[in-house]
């Protein structure tokens, strides 16, 4: 018996949900103790070598854990709710209850401070003697995560202004024209 898998209709709940779970997947995960006992300080310090040496190792496994955790469910959501937001039917609001482009820009803001931290690591890593004191392999994991976090950010705010300009269009218009930038902020301020 052949069962049929039943695709999701793109809805802003879809959305919503499918944001929050992506930013489930890439949270880290749980501190170990040799990162959570401020092992950043100490490699800025030069301190405890054998410490940090487990410490970029959790690192690096981190990374790439993130990364495998994101990859593959960030590759579907990118091409099943870009297929469907280019096939959502003309005339009807994708996201009427407003809560996917909400959700979309907060996986954005999430997605650019994930970014911002990893470039600081980058950046003590790079200061503390880089990939030859300890190793390509935690930089080349750090690069791939960023990657995809970029990546990631970019479908986010393609996927917002898909959804903003087709609502956006369907939206009911005054009909009016206004003649000066003054006029036009007057109307805007008294709908």
């Amino acid at each position: 018996m052949a069962t049929q898998q039943k695709i999701a209709e793109f809805s802003g709940e879809t959305v919503h949900n499918v944001a929050g779970t992506l930013i489930w997947l890439a949270r880290p995960p749980e501190q170990s103790e040799v990162l959570s006992q401020n092992w950043l300080a100490d490699l800025l310090a030069n301190r405890n070598r054998d410490k940090l040496r487990g410490a970029i190792k959790i690192l690096t496994e981190g990374f790439r854990g993130r990364h495998d955790a994101v990859a593959t469910v960030c590759s579907t959501f990118q091409e099943r709710l870009q297929k469907a937001a280019e096939d959502f039917p003309p005339g009807r609001e994708m996201d009427p209850d407003d809560i996917a482009v909400s959700a979309l820009e907060k996986g954005e803001e999430y997605f650019r401070k994930e970014r911002e931290e990893l470039h600081d690591v980058r950046d003590a890593l790079q200061r503390t003697g880089g990939a030859e004191t300890h190793g390509s392999e935690v930089f080349a994991e750090l690069e791939r995560l960023d990657t995809l976090f970029k990546d990631l950010v970019a479908s986010y705010q393609e996927l917002r202004w898909a959804i903003m300009i087709h609502d956006g269009a369907l939206a009911p218009s005054t009909g009016g024209t206004c003649a000066s930038g003054s006029e036009f902020m007057a109307s805007m301020e008294n709908p």
